[in-house]
C-alpha cells in the first residue's frame, strides 16, 4: 500500500491523472484500433499454426477406397432417373427415392411437415441403416438436398449420395448406424427434419454423431475442386478434427479446398493478404450465420444441425471438369470411415477457432483479446463521459487555465439522485419499447400463420418497411417527455442527465458485448466495430457549433442499425466480394480502375432490387430465432438498439455546459 501511495503521490505531483482523465475519449479510440491490429495480425507468419489432427483414431486416407470407376456406372445410372422426376411434385419425387433405397436394403420413413417459408406442405425421405455390427446406439448422416445454396437442383448430389447408399450398404465395416436424407432445401426443410429426428419420428437409429451436406447441382462426370462450409448458429462450430480430417482426405484425392467462396484462382495462393481476406470472411459468415440468404434453398446446411452438438460440414463440389466424380465420393468415403472409428464422441481438438487457409488455423486465446479490446472500449468511454470528457464545453473548460478548480476533469456539481434513476429508467425505457415492438412480429406470426408467406404476402412487406423505419420515431416521441419533466421539476439538470445517460448506456453495450464475446466471439467483433462512432458522440452547447452537430449526425447515422441493414442489401444485390476487392488493391494498375468502371457502367441496375434484398435481411433477422434459435436479432434488439436511442436522445436534448450552469446559479 506504501508504494502504491507513493506511486499515486508521484503521479499528481507532476500533473499525470488528469492528463490521462482528459486522453480518455483517444484511449478509447486506440483500444478498438488496437483490437482491429490483432486481427490483422493473426494473419502475419508466426501467429497462427497449421492444423492438425488430434484424436488419433480417426485415421484419415489410412483405408483404400473402392469406390472407384466401378461405381460410376451407379451413379450415372441415377443421375439419369434424377433428371426424369427433379420437375415432378415432391410426393413423386420423394415415392421414387423411397423405392430405390428400398430396393437396396433400408428402412425408409417419410416426414411430413408445412414448411414455415411458403406455408406449403413437404416430406422429406429418410433411410436407415441398421448395420448388424453396430450397437444401434450412434449414427452419421448423410445429406442431399433437392435445392442447393444457389437454388439450383442438386442433381449431381443427389445422384452421388444415392451411388455411395448403394456403396455403403455393402460394406461390413461400420460400426455406427448410416442416415441417409432428403430434404427440399439445407435450411428450413432440414432444420424441421433434425429437431422432429430428437423429438417425434418414431424411426431413429441412435444419436447423430456427424453430418456431411453434398452439393453437386451439374450433371457432368467432374469437378474442379471442392468448398468446404462449416459455419452454424450462434458462433457454434464443429469440430475441427472433422474439417482436418475432410481436407487431408481431400487433398490425398488430389483437391484443393475453397473457404467461404474463394475464387478457384485463389486457391493456390497462402500469402498474408489471402489469409486476411479469408479470416474477414470467416468472421462475416459466422456473424450472419442463419441470417443470409433468405430464400429457398439458402443457407449452408450446417445450421440446420445447430444446438444439437452435431458435428456438421457441407461439402460442395465446383466446376465441371477436372477430377471424376468418383473421387469426391472417396472424399465423402473416406470421412465416414474415419467418423466410424471412434469410439466415443468428438472432444478433442478445437470448437472455437478462426480459420485462415484449410490448413491454417488460430485458437479462441489468439483472436478473443480482439473483442475484449473493443468492448473494453465502450467500458473505458463510459468512464470517460462519467467525467463530463464528452461535454465539448467543460472540455475546454479544463483544459484552459482560468480555473484551478477542475484540473481533474471533474465538475463539482451536486448531482441528486433524481437525474441518475431517470437516466437508468430512461434506458430501461427504450430497451423495453425496442423489445414490445419486436416481439409484435411473433405475436402476429403466432396468430397468423399465413404471414410467414413472405414472398407472397403484402401487409407483412410493409411491416418490415414500417420496423426499419421505427428507429427514427421513438427519439424524436421521447423528447416531448424529456421536455414536460424539465418544466414540471428544476431539480433535473438537462446536462447532468445526458452526462449519465449517454455513461449508463455505452457501459451497457460493453457489458453486453463482453457477455457475448465468449459463444458468439463474431457477432461482438462486428458490433463493437460497427458501434465504435458513438465513441466519439459529445453533448454540451451543440446549438454554437454546426461543426460538432454534424459530427453527432454521421456518428449516428453510420451506428444506426437500420443504415447497417441498408448497406448488407446493397451489398447483397450487388454480390460484393471482398476477394476482387483484395485483387485490385494487392495488383493495383491502371487498367483494373479501367475495368472497375467498366464493370460498374454495364451493370444492369434495372435488375438489381434493394428493396427487396433490405426487407429480406430485415425479415431474416427477425425470423431467425423462430427457425433456427439464432438470438443476433435478440441481441440487436436488447443491447444494440436502445444504446443508439440513448445516444441519439443524448444529441438532441438541449443541453449547455456544467460549468455554465453553476456559474448561472452562483450569479443568482
Amino acid at each position: 500500500m506504501s508504494l502504491l501511495e507513493t506511486v499515486f503521490k508521484r503521479l499528481d505531483k507532476v500533473g499525470a491523472i488528469p492528463k490521462v482523465i482528459r486522453s480518455l475519449p483517444k484511449i478509447s479510440l486506440l483500444l478498438t484500433i488496437t483490437g482491429i491490429l490483432v486481427i490483422f495480425n493473426l494473419a502475419v507468419s508466426g501467429n497462427f499454426r497449421g492444423t492438425y489432427i488430434s484424436e488419433n483414431a480417426l485415421m484419415p486416407s489410412q483405408a483404400y477406397s473402392f469406390f472407384r470407376e466401378s461405381e460410376w456406372n451407379f451413379v450415372r445410372g441415377y443421375r439419369e432417373e434424377v433428371k426424369n422426376i427433379m420437375f415432378k411434385s415432391g410426393k413423386e419425387r420423394n415415392e421414387a427415392l423411397d423405392n430405390w433405397l428400398m430396393q437396396i436394403g433400408y428402412k425408409t420413413s417419410k416426414y411430413s411437415y408445412v414448411n414455415p417459408m411458403n406455408n406449403r406442405l413437404e416430406q422429406t425421405t429418410y433411410a436407415i441403416y441398421h448395420t448388424p455390427r453396430g450397437d444401434d446406439t450412434e449414427a452419421m448422416v448423410l445429406v442431399a438436398p433437392w435445392h442447393t445454396t444457389d437454388d439450383q437442383i442438386n442433381i449431381g448430389g443427389i445422384s452421388l449420395v444415392m451411388g455411395l447408399a448403394r456403396y455403403f450398404y455393402r460394406l461390413s465395416i461400420w460400426s455406427k448406424n448410416i442416415i441417409i436424407v432428403f430434404p427440399e432445401d439445407g435450411q428450413d426443410s432440414l432444420k424441421l427434419w433434425v429437431d422432429a429426428y430428437h423429438k417425434t419420428l418414431e424411426n431413429t437409429g441412435g444419436s447423430i454423431e456427424s453430418a456431411v451436406v453434398v452439393e453437386y447441382p451439374s450433371d457432368s462426370d467432374g469437378c474442379s475442386y471442392i468448398e468446404l462450409d462449416y459455419a452454424g448458429i450462434n458462433g457454434e462450430l464443429p469440430n475441427l478434427d472433422l474439417i482436418n480430417c475432410a481436407v487431408t482426405i481431400g487433398e490425398h484425392e488430389g483437391f484443393k479446398f475453397s473457404l467461404h467462396n474463394t475464387p478457384h484462382g485463389q486457391l493456390w495462393t497462402n500469402d498474408f493478404s489471402s489469409r486476411v481476406t479469408t479470416l474477414f470472411k470467416s468472421i462475416f459468415e459466422l456473424a450472419t450465420a442463419g441470417i443470409l440468404p433468405i430464400k429457398q434453398g439458402g443457407g449452408n446446411g450446417c445450421e440446420a444441425f445447430s444446438g444439437w452438438n452435431i458435428q456438421t460440414i457441407t461439402l460442395r463440389a465446383i466446376g465441371n471438369s477436372g477430377k471424376d466424380i468418383t473421387t469426391f465420393g472417396r472424399v465423402i468415403e473416406g470421412l465416414f470411415r474415419s467418423v466410424n472409428n471412434l469410439l466415443e464422441k468428438f472432444h478433442q481438438s478445437y470448437f472455437f477457432y478462426l480459420l485462415l487457409a484449410p490448413r491454417s488455423f488460430v485458437s479462441i486465446s489468439n483472436y478473443l483479446p480482439a473483442s475484449i479490446l473493443g468492448a473494453g472500449s465502450f467500458m473505458l468511454s463510459s468512464v470517460s463521459s462519467l467525467l463530463l470528457n464528452s461535454n465539448y464545453s467543460n472540455y475546454k473548460t479544463f483544459t484552459s487555465s482560468a480555473s484551478k478548480d477542475y484540473n481533474w476533469g471533474l465538475v463539482k456539481l451536486q448531482t441528486n439522485v433524481l437525474t441518475i434513476g431517470f437516466s437508468i429508467f430512461t434506458i430501461v425505457l427504450c430497451v423495453f419499447s425496442v423489445i414490445c415492438f419486436s416481439s409484435m412480429y411473433f405475436f402476429a406470426d403466432t396468430v397468423n400463420s399465413k404471414l410467414v408467406d413472405y414472398e407472397s404476402n403484402q401487409s407483412l412487406r410493409l411491416y418490415s418497411m414500417f420496423y426499419f423505419l421505427v428507429g427514427l420515431i421513438l427519439p424524436l416521441l421521447s423528447l416531448t417527455g424529456f421536455e414536460f419533466i424539465k418544466n414540471i421539476n428544476s431539480k433535473i439538470s438537462i446536462s447532468q442527465l445526458s452526462r449519465f445517460l449517454l455513461t449508463f448506456s455505452l457501459f451497457y453495450l460493453g457489458v453486453g458485448l463482453i457477455a457475448l464475446q465468449v459463444i458468439h466471439f463474431a457477432l461482438a467483433f462486428l458490433i463493437s466495430i460497427i458501434c465504435l462512432p458513438l465513441l466519439f458522440i459529445r453533448y454540451g452547447d451543440l446549438h454554437s457549433s454546426s461543426k460538432n452537430k454534424f459530427i453527432n449526425f454521421i456518428c449516428l447515422f453510420v451506428t444506426c442499425p437500420s443504415t447497417v441493414i441498408f448497406a448488407l442489401g446493397i451489398f447483397n444485390s450487388v454480390h460484393f466480394e471482398l476477394d476482387y476487392l483484395r485483387n485490385f488493391i494487392q495488383y493495383f494498375r491502371f487498367e483494373l480502375v479501367q475495368k472497375l468502371i467498366q464493370d460498374i457502367i454495364d451493370i444492369d441496375y434495372s435488375q438489381i432490387q434493394i428493396y427487396n434484398n433490405v426487407l429480406e435481411i430485415l425479415f431474416g433477422l427477425i425470423k431467425a430465432y423462430s427457425r433456427f434459435q439464432c438470438y443476433t436479432w435478440i441481441f440487436i434488439c436488447i443491447f444494440w438498439y436502445p444504446v443508439w436511442l440513448c445516444a441519439l436522445i443524448v444529441t438532441l436534448l438541449p443541453s449547455e455546459s456544467d460549468y455554465a450552469e453553476t456559474e448561472e446559479k452562483k450569479n443568482n
